[in-house]
């Protein structure tokens, strides 16, 4: 044992006569010689949550399918702005990802259209647009235009992401579009109710429209339509439209499903107007899905666990936290449905109940948190009119359902009309998220599910007691600083 605290690294290696300065000379020489070695090898331990700097197994397998070379080119300006410099390197770093993971198969290009003028005419020749940036630039205003977008190209087809500027999202473009191009037949899916205005600006839906068009033909289903093919159409989205649905169009509904599909309802328990006054909700589908044993109530639910809105009384505009904006993160994370979501934002949503009916199966996949209650009948809409509730009230509420009959088709309720609308996006971006995810699973056999943001999500405290947040607070002060003491005092101690 004597001989064995003897020994050290420099008595084993012989080097004890060495002066330290040589030792340390060696040692940078080693430590050279091994970085040139391991050079050629990527070596990465992504420790993120939910791994949001690895690409997902769903662009995996896309890829993985591909039968031919897809060229994946970033027209990217030298003259970047400030803010686009880091945007740029994530970039990158993600197309170098789709490369490796393709081998062969993946071929990528960064352009300059402003230093090489075969690039730029390439740009041109895509309608790849030039994108306005205002900065300050040494006290100075200046407007810049530069090209930041990507061209994907598989055969003689081509599409475009004409702004790669949200990374959060980009791995999501990227893959829907090679899934899109390389597919041999297109997946169809379908809208009724708000889906369409005569006035795009007008329309409610654009941007969850746009988004799904990214990888999918999507149709408009009217009154006059004779029938939708189940087989054809992969998936039902029926919005709520604020005016009855008529038998016609209920019969086409009903018939799908019949027919095995798959749709997903986005609708109101009871009404809200622009004034904040409740009213029936009018699209007329209850009884169809009673017929499922799923009961759409008509109440609302309200939450403490809830987002921000903004109020004004004609003289002063106001934020506040509004409990009819409901909050939850109840939720099955380990289901492809919710992969990738933090959170989801529920806009006067009412709740719902399901029964027993026989060939029928449903589950329920989302509620509310366990702090919320309820309004029946009895509507006071405006924040400070909501009575508060009583702790006998404080309960869970089923907020999602899916509903599936045995040898017929299946659905995904959600009772917020104002789920995926545009106006409510801002608070509720994993919504998109979620229906992406649904529409993915039902119409391609979930081969874009669970496709990750490229951003580490804040997961938010759940609502705790005050005298509990003060302990978390002042811990997290306290705390470190008693370790800091604690190693100063070993510190001195030492010396």
């Amino acid at each position: 044992m004597k001989i064995l605290r003897g020994l050290s690294v420099l008595t084993v290696l012989r080097l004890e006569k060495l002066q330290k300065s040589s030792i340390f000379i060696l040692l940078i020489v080693v430590f050279v010689l091994l970085n040139l070695l391991v050079s050629p090898f990527s070596l990465r331990l992504d420790l993120s949550r939910g791994k949001a700097y690895t690409l997902s197994s769903s662009s995996k397998k896309i890829i993985k399918d591909i039968d031919d070379i897809v060229t994946l080119k970033f027209f990217s300006s030298s003259t970047l702005p400030t803010r686009l410099a880091p945007l740029k390197t994530d970039i990158r770093d993600l197309l170098d990802e789709y490369q490796k993971q393709g081998s062969s198969k993946i071929m990528v290009k960064v352009l300059d259209p402003k230093k090489d003028e075969t690039s730029l005419k390439e740009a041109q020749t895509l309608g790849l647009p030039e994108l306005q940036f205002s900065q300050i630039e040494q006290d100075k205003y200046a407007v810049s235009a530069t090209y930041f977008g990507i061209s994907v190209q598989y055969g003689d087809k081509r599409e475009l992401i004409p702004q790669a500027t949200n990374i959060q999202s980009l791995e999501y473009d990227i893959t829907s579009v090679i899934y899109k191009i390389t597919r041999k037949d297109p997946l169809v899916i379908a809208m009724m109710g708000d889906s369409s205005s005569p006035d795009p600006e007008a329309d409610q839906l654009r941007a969850i429209s746009e988004i799904l068009s990214q990888q999918f033909e999507i149709r408009s289903i009217a009154s006059e339509d004779e029938k939708i093919d189940a087989t054809t159409i992969k998936t039902l989205l029926v919005f709520d439209k604020n005016s009855p649905y008529s038998s016609d169009e209920a019969s086409l509904i009903k018939n799908y499903l019949s027919a095995k599909g798959k749709a997903v309802f986005v609708l109101d328990g009871v009404s809200v107007s622009e004034g904040l006054t409740a009213q029936d909700a009018q699209h007329n589908l209850f009884s169809l899905l009673k017929e499922y044993g799923v009961t759409l109530e008509k109440n609302f639910v309200l939450s403490e666990s809830s987002e921000v809105a903004s109020f004004s009384t004609g003289e002063m505009a106001f934020f506040t936290p509004y409990p009819f904006w409901v909050k939850t993160t109840a939720f099955d994370n380990s289901s492809s449905l919710f992969s990738g979501l933090s959170s989801l934002s529920f806009p006067w949503v009412s709740s719902i109940t399901t029964k027993k009916v026989s060939g029928v199966t449903t589950k329920i996949l989302g509620k509310s948190e366990k702090n919320s209650w309820k309004q029946k009948e009895q509507f006071m809409l405006a924040p400070q009119q909501i009575p508060p509730p009583q702790e006998k009230d404080m309960k869970q509420f089923d907020l999602i359902v899916e509903a599936e009959k045995k040898d017929a088709g299946q659905f995904i309720l959600i009772p917020s009309s104002r789920f995926v609308k545009d106006q409510f996006l801002t608070r509720g971006q994993d919504n998109v998220g979620f229906i992406l995810n649904v529409v993915n699973t039902y119409a391609s056999g979930g081969a874009l599910s669970g496709i990750r943001s490229r951003a580490v999500s804040i997961a938010p405290l759940k609502n705790i007691p005050e005298n509990t947040k003060d302990i978390v607070k002042y811990g997290n002060i306290f705390f470190p600083l008693l370790f800091g003491i604690f190693g100063a005092m070993r510190l001195l101690k030492r010396r």
